[in-house]
């Protein structure tokens, strides 16, 4: 009987969670809208006080959420398959794509309006008029173009390079600026170095202001606080300016508007992308093509219904377009696409060429120049020094990519050149900014066969031809295709190359080779440790996180034998003001301490995050540490203090000689336990923006996309760490174990 019922009450706990199990998401339906989220069978993921969060209560009020301090969490927990969606920025979720972020995707439709991104200010500024000096430099700024180049470098085109910005020599004033050092590209790490959008916004908003500046690191969740508290001036962190935190800050006219949108999982990818076998499956794609570029048009002659297109101006671009989902197709010539595709696992050139394909270098009409440069193409044709250049310039070995050297003297003249540093291999910058490429290389043997040197400058693609027809360049190429319509406005040499127009598509046939443990494990410890140099950024977190438990252990612990010596004196009140300090921060969670001291005790004092980091872990090692003393010298029996004072000592040599090393035998291996507790315990410094080693890895994380590693390598420093400690505690323990003491007392023969 008693079987049966345990056997019954079984099924009924089985069926139980089958059913709790089917109610739960909905797992085998592809999410296609945002309104299929508005369900409670849904679980979505917003961050912590962010334009996501706002967006999902009014749009998806139905829909379970979970809340999140970084968006990397998020995408992760997306691509896990523990959210259903999550609600973001777009172009920060095109950019985690872009960046290495798999099995997601983004919905194409928005959620709601978009929102007006600005800079918030702080109400204890100390800085007069600044919200009036924010929107005067952001008109003055817009008005120049400065903010429309900043958004198309670090945005658009993710090419963004941190210009040099001329610090003030004599600045008239302190501006403190609070970001976040995680969000790409506004405002992230490459290595040590923090850059991006907003970081240049900074740097030229402090020129314009004639300010020092300060940058200071958030999370989102703690950025606004430290407004509120006075501890910066303003915030610039790609801050949405909700109506929430229009609540507790001012905020600055709109610096760009944001678009939110919703990351889902994207388990049934392959089979939409799988479906093109010839060109005319491409009916209807969306196709990405250089701008100033024929490739439109030629596309269109062979695809009727080729109509998506999206215009980008670089190679670059339109891969990264690629990764991220947002094109089906990129429309390339062969050379650039061939070499894409190398650089690119999981890109793949299209088998079904679209159309056939010459280069040709453009001129001025009735250019002298296309005569002379025919008959030195044709020559070089004939003695095989083209074929040469294609097999230097089209092979693997780097080493000998290298131009031929102008030693000729060049009496006849100069040859104005321009070209588009983007296209390699025929025009492109190596590391340094040097030109290399196939037609460069030819157009200086051409020039050395003329006599005449070569004077470079790059630009975009699309002004080439413009540059010949304003009388700015004399010869222009750059993968140049010789058409019908380009041959209206200028004159081509002979081509020099034989190509074809293709297609650059996602692999997912086999491009992305699965790869074995070990290798995964090699991938992820270049991308963790040696791309940018990301092993300086650990160790300096490593030093922080030492740093600060060193120095609360040793302060708690003077502070803790403080507080135990007060408790053990005869005044009730002293003793009842000891009990209730212990009480209240053993009470209090470390996290909510740290931020009362930082954003309130502190809030409008200027000091150092780490000083307020060490404050506050020492009174809370002392809390715990004041009890360890005082329950071990509780231990100690009362006959030795008799004893002791018998034969002459004083309270003050029975407590040091007699009882203190008896009680420390007892209270030091637990309180060697608390202190490595509290130096794991110091993870949580990023809360107060301290750059410690558990903030690094997330700023690490938030780069590389990968959950697992990072942590991990997290894991074992604190593990090393705390073990390290472990020793060099167990060597005080032994030094004070009463073993190794003198046996023999003053006074007393043995």
């Amino acid at each position: 009987m008693v079987l049966q019922k345990r056997t019954a009450f079984l099924a009924l706990v089985l069926s139980g969670i089958l059913c709790l199990g089917g109610c739960g998401r909905k797992e085998d339906e592809k999410i296609t809208s945002i309104e299929q989220l508005n369900d409670p069978a849904y679980t979505i993921g917003v961050p912590e006080g962010g334009a996501g969060m706002y967006m999902a209560e009014k749009y998806l009020p139905e829909a379970e959420r979970k809340t999140f301090s970084g968006n990397s969490s998020g995408y992760l927990a997306i691509s896990q398959g523990k959210l259903d969606g999550f609600v973001y920025d777009r172009v920060m979720m095109e950019f985690a794509i872009a960046s290495g972020l798999e099995n997601v995707e983004i919905l194409e439709e928005n959620l709601g309006e978009s929102m007006d991104v600005a800079v918030g200010i702080s109400p204890k500024s100390q800085i007069a008029d600044l919200k009036d000096k924010v929107n005067q430099f952001l008109a003055e700024a817009r008005a120049g173009g400065t903010l429309d180049d900043m958004y198309d470098r670090w945005v658009s085109r993710a090419e963004g390079t941190m210009p040099e910005i001329q610090a003030p020599q004599m600045p008239d004033c302190k501006l403190k600026v609070g970001t976040t050092g995680m969000v790409q590209p506004f405002s992230y790490y490459e290595g040590t170095t923090l850059t991006g959008y907003d970081v240049e916004l900074i740097y030229r908003f402090g020129a314009w202001l004639n300010a020092e500046v300060e940058i200071k690191i958030y999370d989102y969740d703690g950025i606004i606080a430290a407004a509120q508290a006075g501890d910066i001036d303003c915030i610039m962190a790609n801050l949405n300016a909700t109506e929430e935190r229009r609540r507790h800050v001012e905020f600055s006219d709109c610096v760009y508007p944001s678009v939110t949108a919703v990351m889902v999982r994207s388990e049934q990818k392959d089979s939409r992308e799988n479906k093109y076998e010839t060109l005319s499956d491409f009916a209807g794609a969306r196709f990405a093509s250089l701008s100033g570029g024929v490739y439109d048009k030629l596309l269109q002659e062979v695809i009727a219904d080729a109509e998506d297109f999206s215009y980008y101006n670089s190679v670059p671009d339109i891969v990264a377009a690629l990764k991220a989902d947002r094109v089906d197709a990129g429309v390339l010539d062969e050379p650039l696409a061939q070499l894409a595709a190398a650089k690119n696992e999981g890109l793949k050139i299209f088998e079904e060429p679209v159309v056939g394909d010459k280069y040709g270098y453009a001129f001025p009409k009735g250019s002298p120049l296309r005569d002379q440069f025919n008959e030195l193409i044709a020559k070089f044709k004939e003695d095989g020094t083209i074929a040469s250049l294609k097999e230097k310039w089209l092979g693997a070995d780097e080493s000998i990519k290298v131009l031929t050297e102008q030693d000729w003297p060049g009496d006849k003249g100069t040859i104005r050149y321009y070209y588009d540093g983007a296209h390699e291999p025929m025009t492109y910058l190596g590391s340094s900014g040097e030109p290399l490429g196939l037609e460069i290389d030819l157009l200086l043997l051409i020039a050395r066969e003329l006599d005449r040197k070569v004077e470079m400058t790059t630009c975009e693609f699309a002004s080439l031809i413009t540059a010949l027809e304003t009388g700015k360049a004399d010869v222009v190429s750059g993968s140049l295709s010789i058409t019908e319509e380009r041959a209206k406005r200028v004159d081509f040499a002979d081509t020099h190359y034989d190509s074809a127009m293709v297609l650059l598509v996602r692999d997912l046939d086999g491009a992305v080779q699965e790869k074995g443990f070990w290798a995964n494990l090699e991938d992820s410890f270049q991308s963790t440790f040696v791309v940018e140099g990301r092993w300086r950024l650990i160790l300096r977190g490593l030093g922080v996180t030492i740093l600060i438990s060193v120095f609360s252990g040793f302060f708690g612990l003077c502070l803790g034998f403080g507080i135990c010596m007060l408790r053990r004196i005869s005044c009730k009140s002293v003793q009842w003001i000891g009990a209730v300090f212990v009480r209240v921060i053993q009470g209090t969670p470390i996290v909510v301490f740290l931020m009362i001291l930082y954003y309130g005790i502190f809030g409008s004092v200027d000091i150092s995050e780490i000083l307020v980091a060490v404050i506050g872990f020492s009174i809370n090692f002392a809390a715990y540490s004041s009890e360890m003393m005082r329950t071990g010298i509780e231990t100690v029996d009362k006959g030795q203090r008799e004893a002791a004072l018998a034969m002459g000592y004083t309270k003050r040599q029975t407590f040091f000689k007699i009882v203190l090393p008896q009680a420390a035998r007892n209270f030091i291996p637990v309180l060697k336990g608390e202190f490595i507790s509290m130096v794991k315990m110091t993870s949580v410094v990023g809360y107060i923006a301290v750059q410690d080693l558990t903030k690094v890895s997330d700023i690490i994380r938030s780069r590389t996309m990968e959950a697992f590693f990072p942590l991990i390598m997290t894991a074992v420093i604190y593990f090393a760490v705390a073990n390290v400690m472990t020793a060099a505690l167990s060597f005080a323990e032994r030094r004070v174990a009463p073993k190794r003491n003198k046996r023999s007392l003053k006074g007393v023969c043995v």
